[in-house]
């Protein structure tokens, strides 16, 4: 049809009241231009205040003025536009184009499913031919459940579309459409109705029935051939295409239960693979294109989001009646619908309807040549999108154009279109460039638009009064602020690009489109001046500057008629788009919110990533479900603060500053301030302020007033209101100063002896400082308290006290180096005298956690000890499982059978360490060829045993098979739980059996299993009720005399140990008075300089070589040679005789299955009851330091024990590698000891005489570890808060006082350290020391302290014991063999720790402050100079905690709400102390 008789398929209208607008325009630009006549003007001079904030506002307003600009363009040209569909069905119904639908999804998690196929169906249920539609979904996460629900969405959609046909539907997505029904059908829709609802509701049930447990029965996966594609699936970024046509439009057999056509039905989930950049949504759409060119190859593409389904049936004839008509349709590249949601609330409280640029600026756009491309519910040409440029010849071909018959099956047309969808099918093409959509930017459609229409073509804006698609908005203010952040980023990178609107599009759109592309793209650059005019202008207030004209000057009428105008414009043109006043009133709220959160970040993170210092920005997918109470909160239109984000810290700032603006200013006025002068000064700052804090209310609700948890995280409240007083206190910073000043007079005019300090570190660590000096220290305090009055008197009081408790602690250290012993041993005369004497030794391993204590660790400490050079039939080792695992017993099962070769390899090569593991680590490649070839085979059994291990602990189960290979796993037959079990016991090797032998024919040791039994009623006492469960069962079994206990991580690292231990046992002098030998508690993966201390090298080679001296150490749970029956209760006598030598183990008549039954009954829960197990007998109950309670009550009895350190470490076990577990061990230690201390069997008065004077001391001395809490606490934190107020509390250095003070800290620093290298640390390693020992007294202890206090108490329960990790995460041992420290575990320890740190740091902070301002530094030397060694030492020695808090990025730097938390602390302490006291 030519141009004569032209009668289009669309009309455009010109908005009315046009020329009125733009008079008002005018009027508000020449107000604007006012306002900078008025700051240019007025100026402040030089050296006047507020010179650069009136500088600031100036540049916001020039700023503000050029944004409206930008946005007349949105409002100078508006049309709008109506079609005709009755013309276009009359003259092409026959002759429509194909329209191929894309809807893009991503996650079946923030998209769920039964959503997508809602899209879905709507789509396919257009009043559009059948034939000619086609409906494509990609799934970028190649989710199974997603195309489970699109494969019964196909069989819906049979009986769906000629219900909606029937019926006339609308909406024509069935969830939509069940939900807004009423009563008012006749009786054969109703019936069709209830069909067609039941058919939809069953479908829903079995597609929520699959997704709830995320896998597919067999079942469901036999139905469809296409499942078979998920076989190589690995995961959503690695997976092949996957391409299934389930419908297919062209097979005439493709029908509805009516025998209509069905539209064409296509799930794509293109190619992923780990190496390849897959370009989000962008890359989607791409894949689409060229895989819908193959299949159907519609002329016009729509593309809808997931979530945004058809409301009108006849928008695809509206979209047409643009592109077919015959005049204008040729220019026209796409056709935008808006972006309307149904979840939108009344008064729009995240103002998420985009009402006025839906029903205003895209209007305006369309009179300059149409609206950007949003990515949703936008009707495409095909050729437009893949390329084409326009030509003023092109014609309409949409009439003329068919599609072709395919030759191909549906399968061959599937494996032939599968390339078109790989990785790497767009290399060295101009896919994402110059065809498709453009990649490398957040908003991949707004670029795209602008494309297309810098190649000639036009758009058009298209918004009929039945919403064409509805979607789900935003319902939290988190989402929202994210989704404006990557929109106004995207944007911004595009105004930062080649393709800027700016400059790519200068001659190739008009001037009206460019302004309107620049208005978007500069969202972003709005932050600053906004953040500026919405902070500034308050804090101006509380120093009483005024920024804007009086209410009495002629300036004034500009500013308030720009403002009032604006803001009356603005409610208007919200009213006339359907809005509320409090829709209105939200919308400004969430203008001001994007501008100073999500458009700052996105502005930073721009700029930045231009700069080259941030990655490339992702695509962010806007969550479609919410939580129930969430979405109650929403719908009650309360805003949602629940989740933490920077961007609501920004918020909380800002809106904490104007509100603390406000009320310093009503302070002002009802103290002493002129109200009306104030009024006439200052009108405009105050009602912006107060404007500020009215449109703030809802987020002060969310600070301080709500109890749900959609209010603000406590950890970003603390944060925004530090945040928020460091801004109101830097503008009151000249008072402070002068504050500052008057303190120091008045510390000037007091007597210079009530200014003297203590020693910083040296009071709190007195180790071998000369004991008149310290009391010479003591009369300082005592002499020299400050009167009644006077500054610093209970701060001196509490360092005094502080003094005493370290001078008292000081003389407990002592007893540790007054009478040190070393040992040696001679196991040759052992060997001459007793070889064919030697005792019975059982050996007790104890685990609890298959997880935190791996088995093959487990299993490496018992091969250990089985390959121990000592007589095997006279060795027997136990393992105590208190997990009651079956991976454990398996992997004790396997070690049993390698056991086999590895002993006899020992043996024969006098292998040292005999850990599998250890030994493996350790080899060099110095063997002789016969050694070499056994270790190849040996080495081979071990991997092959640990694969199999592995495997097994990594399934959590073990095969049916394994389970047959021996009985021992029927005992789990009965297994509920670790904690309600029966006894599990198994002897695996009997060494008394003749059939226990090993490779070379020689005896095997004894090896048992054994979990004791577990009920939740009982308490198990943790590992004490594990040893003692052992004591009773190894009698029965082996009864050795001798028994070790090792930690299941302490592997055996000398095989001659055993011997060693016998030496003192089996002297014949001596040897009848010992109970125990204890031996050293040494590591193996100790790091060169000791980052946490944990070697405890210090107690190892001096402190109980001191213990030594007085009797014995203390019993310290692992590594330890007991006497049976010390441990069983027996005092020492005199007269007692060494029996190791005459006593011989009797046989046993039972076989090991008998034996088993019948020991069984003495691991039972109920065994100990009415008895003294726990008491009198065993390992002592009712402490997390069983150990050592035990040990005190042993020696108690009469014993002694030994302490002996061989050259070749005994046992080396695994140290905690983390700050976290270093300090939670302490506190289990900590908390023990003290427990002990006020216990009935304190080594104070229960010890009393029964031990030497010396052993008492040494008790007491780690007894007392959590009191030194209190007094380092104190000396670490008051003496630096007193710089702050230059009050000295320590002596001048003039002064002869001065000296002790300086003696006792340089001789206790210089002891310590020679002590530390002396036992082969070094110095890093001492100072690495000093660190822990600091962060140990002020967290580990302070936390025991507490704990034991509250549990005298009665205000908590008992303490448990804490599994110490054996294993750690990969990059968080890299950072701890890198010997960086670890932070980032939550812990109330780390926040003590950091905010000490910090009021050290900001009290240093405050005195170089004071230097540099007005302080003599000579002054402070002579006055304060061990007060400000001290805080300068405090600082040193806390680096790596403020590397944490502020410049470490990596999983190990300190949590933020930790950090947050210890700021506002310390800020707070600072504050208070500086101002209030």
């Amino acid at each position: 049809m030519g141009n004569e008789g032209y009668v289009p398929l669309f009309e455009t209208k010109k908005a009315q009241g046009i020329a009125l607008y733009r008079l008002f325009a005018a009027s508000v630009f020449v107000g604007i231009c006012f306002i900078w006549a008025y700051r240019v003007n007025h100026i402040p001079r030089n050296g006047e205040d507020g010179r650069w904030v009136w500088i600031g506002l100036f540049a916001a307003e020039v700023w503000f003025g050029f944004y409206w600009l930008l946005t007349q363009a949105l409002r100078w040209n508006p049309i709008y536009r109506h079609t005709f569909k009755d013309r276009l069905s009359r003259r092409y119904e026959n002759e429509l184009p194909g329209v191929d639908i894309f809807v893009c999804t991503a996650d079946p998690l923030i998209e769920p499913p039964m959503m997508v196929i809602n899209t879905v169906l709507s789509v396919m249920a257009y009043d559009y031919p059948k034939e000619k539609l086609s409906v494509y979904l990609s799934d970028d996460a190649g989710s199974y459940l997603t195309f489970y629900a699109l494969l019964e969405a196909s069989q819906f959609a049979k009986h769906w579309i000629p219900f909606c046909k029937k019926f006339n539907v609308e909406p024509r997505s069935p969830a939509a459409y069940f939900k807004s029904v009423s009563g008012s059908h006749d009786s054969k829709e109703v019936k069709e109705l209830a069909t067609v609802k039941k058919l939809y509701k069953d479908m829903e049930n079995r597609i929520e029935a699959a997704a709830k447990p995320g896998c597919l029965s067999e079942e469901l996966r036999s139905k469809h051939e296409g499942f078979s594609r998920w076989d190589s699936y690995v995961s959503q970024r690695d997976h092949d295409t996957m391409l299934q046509i389930l419908i297919n439009g062209k097979d005439p057999i493709a029908t509805d239960v009516e025998g209509c056509r069905l539209p064409t039905l296509v799930y794509l989930a293109r190619q992923k693979r780990p190496q390849h950049f897959h370009n989000f949504k962008a890359g989607a759409m791409n894949a689409l294109i060229r895989i819908s060119s193959k299949i159907s190859n519609g002329q016009t593409i729509l593309n809808v989001d997931c979530d945004m389904y058809s409301n009108n049936s006849h928008s695809v004839r509206d979209a047409l009646c643009f592109f077919m008509d015959e005049k204008k349709g040729p220019e026209i590249a796409y056709v935008q619908f808006p972006q309307n949601f149904d979840n939108i609330t009344k008064n729009e409280v995240y103002s998420n309807s985009m009402r006025v640029i839906n029903e205003v600026e895209f209007h305006g756009l369309d009179g300059y040549g149409g609206p950007l491309y949003i990515g949703t519910g936008c009707f495409h040409r095909r050729d437009t999108l893949c390329g084409r440029k326009f030509s003023q010849g092109s014609k309409n071909e949409f009439k003329i154009e068919k599609n072709a018959e395919r030759e191909e099956t549906i399968h061959e047309l599937e494996e032939n279109s599968k390339d078109l969808a790989n990785c790497t099918y767009e290399e060295n093409t101009d896919w994402g460039k110059e065809m498709g959509l453009k990649y490398g930017c957040p908003v991949e459609d707004v670029i795209t638009g602008l494309s297309i229409q810098s190649r000639g073509w036009k758009s058009v804006y298209y918004n009929p009064a039945r919403k064409a698609f509805l979607g789900v908005a935003t319902t939290t203010l988190g989402q929202t602020l994210v989704q404006h952040k990557r929109w106004s980023e995207g944007d911004f990178q595009i105004l930062l690009s080649k393709y800027s609107p700016a400059w790519y599009a200068k001659g190739k759109i008009s001037l009206g489109l460019q302004l309107g592309y620049c208005c978007y793209c500069f969202w972003a650059s709005n932050s600053l001046p906004v953040l500026y005019y919405s902070i500034v202008p308050s804090l101006s207030l509380l120093r009483g500057i005024s920024l804007f004209p009086q209410l009495s000057t002629p300036w004034f009428i500009p500013f308030a008629y720009v403002i009032f105008s604006t803001y009356t414009y603005s409610l208007a043109e919200f009213l006339w788009s359907g809005g509320t006043v409090l829709g209105w009133w939200n919308d400004q709220r969430i203008w001001l919110y994007k501008r100073t959160s999500s458009y700052l970040f996105a502005f930073t993170d721009t700029i930045a990533n231009s700069l080259g210092y941030s990655a490339d920005s992702g695509f962010v997918i806007t969550a479609k479900v919410s939580e129930h109470d969430v979405h109650n909160r929403y719908l009650k239109e309360i805003m949602e603060f629940g989740a933490s984000s920077p961007m609501f810290t920004v918020l909380a700032t800002s809106g904490l500053v104007n509100l603390l603006c406000l009320a310093g200013l009503l302070k002002k006025l009802f103290i002493a301030e002129d109200i009306s002068n104030l009024y006439q000064m200052m009108v405009l700052q105050i009602l912006l302020c107060s404007l500020l804090v009215l449109i703030n209310w809802p987020l002060y609700q969310g600070l301080f007033l709500r109890k749900d948890n959609g209010k603000i995280p406590s950890s970003l409240a603390i944060k925004s209101i530090v945040f928020a007083l460091l801004v109101i206190v830097y503008q009151s910073e000249s008072d402070v100063c002068k504050l500052d000043t008057r303190v120091k007079e008045t510390q000037r005019s007091k007597p210079w002896l009530l200014r003297a300090l203590d020693s910083s570190l040296g009071g709190r660590m007195q180790n071998l400082a000369d004991f008149i000096v310290k009391c010479e220290s003591m009369d300082v305090r005592v002499s020299h308290l400050p009167r009644e009055g006077e500054d610093g008197r209970w701060a001196w009081i509490g360092l005094l006290a502080a003094e005493l408790w370290f001078g008292f602690y000081w003389f407990l250290t002592q007893a540790h180096r007054w009478n040190q012993v070393y040992r040696h041993t001679f196991k040759d005369r052992l060997s001459q005298r007793y070889e064919n004497e030697l005792p019975g030794v059982d050996i007790f391993v104890c685990t609890a956690d298959p997880v935190i204590e791996p088995p093959m660790m487990v299993i490496n400490t018992v091969l250990s000890v089985m390959a121990y050079d000592y007589p095997p039939e006279k060795l027997s080792v136990y393992l105590s499982d208190d997990a009651g695992s079956h991976l454990t017993f398996y992997a004790l099962s396997e070690a049993s059978q390698f056991a086999k070769h590895w002993i006899p390899f020992c043996k024969k090569f006098n292998v040292e360490p005999r850990s599998p593991a250890a030994f493996f680590d350790s080899i060099s490649n110095s063997q002789d060829s016969k050694q070499a070839k056994e270790l190849s085979i040996i080495k081979k059994l071990y991997e092959d045993m640990k694969d199999r291990i592995e495997i097994a602990t990594k399934l959590g189960r073990l095969p049916e098979e394994v389970h047959l290979r021996h009985k021992g796993f029927s005992q789990w037959d009965s297994y509920s739980s670790r904690n309600d079990h029966n006894t599990i016991l198994q002897i695996l090797i009997d060494g008394k059996y003749p059939n226990a032998k090993d490779m070379d024919g020689c005896a095997l040791p004894t090896l048992v299993y054994l979990a004791r039994e577990k009920r939740p009623q009982y308490p198990h006492n943790f590992k004490a009720g594990a040893m003692n469960a052992l004591i009773r069962v190894s009698s029965e079994i082996s009864n050795g005399q001798i028994i070790l206990n090792v930690d299941c991580d302490m592997y055996s690292n000398n095989s001659v140990a055993v011997r060693d231990a016998l030496c003192f046992f089996m002297d014949e002098k001596k040897g009848h008075e010992i109970a125990y030998v204890q031996f050293p508690q040494n590591f193996d993966n100790i790091t060169k300089n000791e980052l946490y201390s944990s070697s405890m090298r210090v107690i190892s080679q001096v402190e109980f070589h001191g213990l030594d001296g007085y009797g014995g150490p203390l019993y310290i749970g692992t590594g330890c040679f007991h006497r049976r029956d010390t441990l069983c209760g027996r005092k020492f006598s005199r007269e007692t005789k060494n029996e190791f030598r005459i006593t011989t183990d009797r046989e046993r008549e039972e076989k090991a299955h008998a034996l088993e039954e019948k020991l069984k009954v003495l691991a039972n829960c109920t065994y100990e009851e009415n008895t003294e197990w726990g008491n009198e007998m065993g390992l002592k109950y009712g402490c997390p330091v069983e150990d050592v309670i035990t040990g005190l009550s042993i020696q108690c009895r009469g014993w002694k024990s030994v302490y002996f350190n061989p050259e070749r470490k005994a046992f080396l076990g695994v140290a905690p590698t983390t700050l976290a577990q270093t300090l939670v061990q302490h506190k289990r230690w900590s908390e023990g000891d003290f427990q002990i201390l006020l216990s009935k069997y304190s080594p104070a008065w229960y010890a009393n005489g029964k031990i030497s004077l010396g052993l008492q001391l040494g008790y007491c001395c780690y007894c007392f570890w959590a009191s030194n809490c209190l007094a380092g606490l104190y000396y670490s934190i008051v003496p630096s808060l007193y710089l702050l107020r230059g009050i000295s509390l320590f002596p001048e250095c003039s002064s002869p006082w001065f000296l002790p003070f300086a003696y006792v800290a340089i001789s206790k620093f210089a002891y310590s350290l020679a002590e530390f290298l002396w036992s082969g640390g070094t110095v890093l390693g001492w100072w690495n020391d000093q660190r822990i020992w600091l962060y140990k007294r002020t967290s580990s202890y302070l936390l025991a302290f507490i704990d034991t206090i509250a549990k005298t108490l009665g205000l908590n329960s008992d303490s448990a014991f804490v599994i110490t990790a054996k294993v750690s995460d990969q990059e968080v041992y890299n950072r701890y063999v890198k010997e960086i420290m670890e932070f980032g575990a939550s812990s109330p320890m780390f926040t003590t720790l950091a905010t000490i740190a910090l009021i050290n740091l900001v009290c240093l902070a405050g005195l170089m402050k004071k230097v540099a301002m007005e302080e003599s530094i000579a002054r402070i030397y002579e006055t304060m100079l061990l007060q400000v060694v001290l805080c300068v030492i405090l600082v040193l020695i806390n680096w790596p905690l403020y590397q944490g808090l502020f410049f470490r990025k990596d999983n190990g730097k300190m949590p933020n709400s930790i950090a947050i938390k210890s700021i506002v602390l310390a800020l707070s302490v600072c504050t208070c102390f500086t101002f209030l006291t």
